[in-house]
């Protein structure tokens, strides 16, 4: 009896969860959310602008090396926020940081929602950037 009740739940929460997720989709630099016009993107693979549907450029993705470690990163920027976040251990893709966005609510109804900007980095920056000083000191005693 537990067995159908326990399958019976977890059908029901993949269902809620499946309807309530936004497709996504881009097209020649057009991002459709839900089969609706978005948000637009251009750019090279290492350096991705997105707008909004007025054409103001709202966030910029850039792919980076790490000097010290040689690891890929990236650093993504709210232009009109001048805020930016850094990350490594996630890579986000075009799609992936549009999905992010969503469901975070920092993007809805297609506007960047500017109260939600803080949180968002505040939930993925891992400060790549910070100056690290390391300091090696060696005595010759000779």
């Amino acid at each position: 009896m537990k067995l159908k009740h326990i399958i019976t739940i977890l059908i029901t929460i993949t269902f809620v969860n499946i309807t309530q997720a936004q497709k996504i989709k881009i097209k020649k630099g057009v991002i459709y959310i839900d089969d609706e016009k978005c948000l637009t993107t251009d750019g090279d693979p290492l350096n991705i602008s997105f707008y909004d549907l007025e054409g103001d450029e709202i966030v910029f993705m850039k792919y980076l090396d790490d000097k010290r470690d040689g690891e890929s990163y990236m650093r993504v920027t709210f232009l009109s926020q001048k805020k930016s976040f850094t990350s490594k251990s996630i890579l986000f893709t075009k799609k992936m940081l549009i999905r992010r966005l969503l469901d975070t609510k920092t993007i809805d109804n297609c506007m960047l929602n500017e109260d939600k900007v803080d949180r968002f980095i505040l939930k993925y920056d891992e400060d790549i950037e910070s100056d690290d000083i390391n300091v090696n000191i060696s005595i010759d005693r000779n």
